[in-house]
């Protein structure tokens, strides 16, 4: 019976043919630049189209002590670190340096908006989607590649001092989230037990939408629920959410009821979602995109850089 109606308030979200053009949504959509690293001008690029999360992929190298950006092992260019594709590029934006749409009184502004108040139950959609004084925040999302999580964890957050002394990250602390400019979130092999049990940090962590209902477990034992806390962003594979039809076809007319179950379980936990994995080059990108905000997902992410505008101007 429960099923049922569900099903039929699904059904009612999802017209029953999807649109070959990006629809226009009555909400912000807010975009991922996924591989940011891979781009011509990493984290700059991006920027100019109105994203404000950019996501890189870091191999830890303790001879060099350096970690470097790349998709694999084997595609490593010594040239290209987290330092020059990815922390100078932020540094310069946020200290005005880069573009007038990010002047340097923008991080003071946000800081010091009355708005942005310390919380125990934070909206994430309104600090993603809004910011605070009209400045929306920054947000890396950074995957731990190289098979040495905790340790490998502790080195980047160790290169974050520039923006942790000038005050800009956001935190966890004192049972609150404290709002700043910059959020950092890890994902791939990023320690998610190391992260849970702490009662102050300035990092959190991507969590895996549909399974919000299981918990962390950490090495001595100890269990952690998923909640809001530790979870701004919840992601999930697009291709592992059933009926998805692997972002190559439009999605099939069961797809809709998956992907809103699997948001409406995110939301529950107060988290925003992303699915990743649809294909840039795919002719049905834009039905899968458009699936997927008549559904209530907060996040696109995405390869191309011009889908920014299709969804967010008139």
């Amino acid at each position: 019976m429960l099923f049922s109606a569900l099903s039929a308030s699904v059904a009612l979200l999802v017209p029953s043919v999807l649109a070959t053009d990006p629809i226009k949504p009555n909400r912000t959509v807010l975009f991922h630049s996924h591989n940011d690293y891979k781009r011509p001008r990493p984290v700059y690029d991006a920027f100019d189209h109105k994203f404000r999360s950019f996501e890189a992929d870091v191999w830890w190298d303790k001879d060099a002590h350096e970690f470097y950006v790349a998709h694999t092992i084997i595609t490593i260019d010594h040239s290209k670190t987290f330092q020059t594709q990815m922390l100078d590029r932020v540094l310069k934006i946020m200290e005005g340096n880069y573009s007038s749409e990010y002047p340097k009184e923008a991080p003071h502004k946000f800081l010091n908006d009355p708005n942005n108040q310390p919380t125990s139950e934070p909206d994430w959609y309104k600090y993603y989607a809004e910011g605070f004084g009209g400045v929306r925040p920054i947000q890396l999302l950074l995957e731990i590649k190289s098979n040495d999580g905790k340790e490998s964890w502790l080195h980047l957050m160790a290169q974050l001092k520039p923006l942790r002394e000038r005050g800009w990250l956001t935190k966890w602390e004192n049972g609150k989230i404290h709002y700043g400019p910059v959020i950092v979130v890890g994902t791939g092999g990023t320690p998610a037990y190391e992260m849970a049990p702490k009662t102050s940090r300035d990092y959190f962590f991507d969590c895996p939408a549909g399974s919000l209902n299981d918990t962390v477990q950490t090495p001595t034992g100890l269990s952690f629920p998923f909640n809001s806390t530790l979870c701004p962003m919840s992601s999930k594979s697009y291709i592992d959410v059933p009926e998805s039809n692997l972002g190559l076809l439009p999605p099939p007319p069961k797809a809709p009821y998956q992907f809103h179950r699997e948001i409406v379980e995110t939301h529950r936990h107060n988290s925003t979602t992303r699915f990743y994995g649809v294909l840039a080059g795919s002719l049905a990108r834009i039905d899968d995109f458009n699936m997927l905000i008549q559904q209530g997902s907060d996040w696109l992410n995405t390869d191309v850089m011009s889908d920014e505008a299709a969804y967010n101007r008139s």
